[in-house]
């Protein structure tokens, strides 16, 4: 197995390949590389002595794992980021390890940053801002955010790119897709898996995250999308301060999730809060197809009364007195309008507010597998496995011919059931999505990669509800949401340009058939219609009947011959005998051509 890796990846790339596989044989986590097929590709990397001794604890293992990928590099970070959120794959200490990866991977000077921002901007930073905080807010693998004030009093966030992240990102993205063809071409776990689509996933992503110019498109649009819902505050984005490594928008004086004071939770509604975050979440999924897959706790923040904070859509919408609004000067400003004139203007302004910041990595789902997802998890939550188990089949491919499609059903509604079964606050949507995807993967089912996006986005859900409200229950709400959903879809068909589709098709169709229907009745006339069916394994079945006659001639002719010698012996003993032995010798030929041809046929 080593060699044929050292065959398909550059020579370049074997020590990372080794540097890949030791991450987890080095750090407690050698029973997930056996798994995932891993340890085969690198055997020569093993744990060394005294990193899995009884002295060194899973807790500090942890904390060397995820050092360890920070000194690989931001694509690592991103990787541990992502395992992060599979508690299915590694034990609970290394999930909460690696949650401090998303805010906590190393400062840049503070040179770098005044460089990068003179770079973008075109002006020095005490031309652009009244102040600017060299000590950064936060950092992430991608770049590094400073609180800062504009000319005219607004407080802002800075966001700026770390310095030459883009070629270590391509040298690692090009590593990471030689070693998924790999996988999926020599692995069983490849196979299984559309692990090319995940990288590819990854790599889009990342480049998304690279152009800060899309950030800030995808920050005002899910401001817009998410305009009617009254407390959630998406900041806006500086336009004027941002470009393609400098992104600037409005600063939350927010508090974390788990820092949250007690007398805050007596004070407000949180069940509430969590209620319309997790149905603002399901709008994205379910309804516009485009939604943030990376909602972990490090990306929202409880914003209290009375802290100076930025306007809600809504807000600012109740606040403008204008009689006439002026069309907008970009396109940026025209979704800002677009959303105030969406948001309800009767919201209470005391209420506790979730503040969503970092929509660098979003994702987009197809009609077709959106509408799939929609029946996914509207089933999950009526307790449908039998119906869960046949979208997943529908939206899947299996690997192998023989498919256990029963078995694979009753699997699936199982699981479904057990779950169901659960008391209220024991439910975990992410973590389902992921079983359902293990139990796929080991029935062989390969399904499309956009599924781990969504229990990537269903598991942080998960942790930001339930930070609010330990009670919450996701299904309830995608219940509750179920009706909405169906209201949306119809408003959809009844639109007036679906409308106008469909009476397009229509009118396209009526003018058509009366020549279609003269072409048929001519054919029909002239005894000259027929019926074409397109059998691709046709060729293959008259091939493997033709070998059963000829296998049933030849075991007739032999059958006969022996019978004959038989009847000779006692009177012609020399031909009889050379009849046997003519015989024995058809029967070794005939057994060794079988034998040959059928394994050649499972090689091919």
């Amino acid at each position: 197995m080593h060699s044929a890796a050292a065959m398909i990846l550059a020579p370049s790339y074997l020590p990372r390949l080794a540097a890949t596989v030791g991450l987890f044989t080095r750090y407690g986590l050698k029973d997930f590389a056996n798994r995932q097929g891993l340890q085969a590709l690198a055997p020569d990397e093993v744990e060394p002595a005294g990193t899995t001794s009884e002295e060194t604890g899973q807790a500090d293992r942890a904390v060397a794992f995820r050092k360890r990928l920070v000194e690989l590099g931001p694509a690592y970070v991103k990787l541990g980021q992502v395992l992060s959120t599979r508690p299915d794959l590694i034990p609970a200490v290394y999930i909460e390890e690696l949650e401090r990866l998303q805010d906590d991977v190393g400062e840049i000077p503070y040179a770098d940053v005044e460089r990068t921002v003179q770079e973008e901007l075109g002006a020095r930073i005490s031309k652009l801002f009244r102040t600017f905080e060299e000590k950064p807010i936060g950092t992430a693998s991608l770049g590094q955010v400073h609180g800062a004030e504009l000319r005219d009093g607004r407080s802002v966030v800075v966001k700026v790119q770390r310095p030459g992240i883009r070629e270590v990102l391509a040298d690692d993205l090009e590593f990471f897709n030689q070693l998924a063809q790999f996988l999926s071409e020599h692995t069983e776990a490849g196979a299984r898996i559309d692990i090319v689509g995940i990288i590819q996933q990854l790599e889009r992503a990342l480049s998304d995250e690279l152009d800060y110019r899309i950030e800030a498109r995808n920050s005002a649009s899910f401001r817009r999308s998410l305009a009617q819902f009254p407390h959630l505050l998406i900041p806006r984005v500086i336009e004027g301060y941002s470009s393609q490594r400098v992104l600037t928008s409005e600063r939350i004086r927010g508090v974390k999730m788990d820092e949250i004071p007690p007398i805050a939770r007596m004070e407000h509604d949180f069940a509430r809060l969590a209620d319309e975050f997790a149905k603002a979440y399901l709008k994205q999924i379910t309804i516009d197809g485009h939604f943030h897959a990376d909602p972990h706790p490090g990306n929202v923040f409880v914003v209290l009364p009375g802290r100076q904070n930025p306007d809600t859509p809504s807000q600012a919408a109740s606040a403008d007195r204008r009689l006439e609004v002026r069309p907008a000067s970009t396109p940026l400003a025209k979704i800002e309008q677009e959303a105030r004139a969406d948001a309800p203007r009767d919201a209470e302004e005391t209420d506790v507010k979730l503040a969503l910041i970092d929509f660098g990595m979003t994702a987009h789902l197809s009609n077709s597998l959106r509408e799939q997802m929609v029946r996914v998890l509207l089933d999950l939550a009526d307790n449908r496995g039998d119906a869960v188990a046949e979208t997943l089949i529908e939206m899947g491919q299996p690997v192998d011919d023989d498919f256990d499609r029963a078995g694979y059903v009753r699997q699936i509604a199982s699981l479904v059931s057990r779950n169901y079964d659960r008391a209220v606050g024991e439910i975990h949507a992410g973590t389902l999505i992921y079983e359902l995807i293990n139990i796929s993967y080991q029935r062989r089912l390969r399904l499309p990669a956009e599924l781990t996006l969504l229990g990537k986005a269903l598991f942080n859900l998960d942790a930001v509800s339930r930070a609010l409200d330990p009670s919450f229950s996701p299904f309830a709400a995608v219940r509750e949401f179920g009706n909405h959903i169906a209201n949306e879809r119809m408003k959809r068909e009844l639109s007036s340009s679906r409308m106008y589709q469909v009476l397009t098709q229509a009118s396209d169709l009526v003018s058509v058939l009366p020549r279609r229907v003269d072409q048929i009745t001519a054919l029909l006339a002239a005894n000259d219609f027929g019926v074409r069916v397109d059998a691709p394994q046709l060729p293959v079945l008259l091939s493997g009947m033709q070998k059963i006659a000829n296998r049933v001639f030849s075991g007739l002719a032999l059958a006969g011959l022996l019978i004959a010698s038989a009847m000779l012996l006692p009177y012609r003993r020399v031909l009889g005998t050379s009849g046997f032995l003519v015989a024995a010798a058809i029967a070794v030929y005939m057994i060794l051509t079988i034998l040959m041809t059928d394994r050649h046929g499972k090689k091919g």
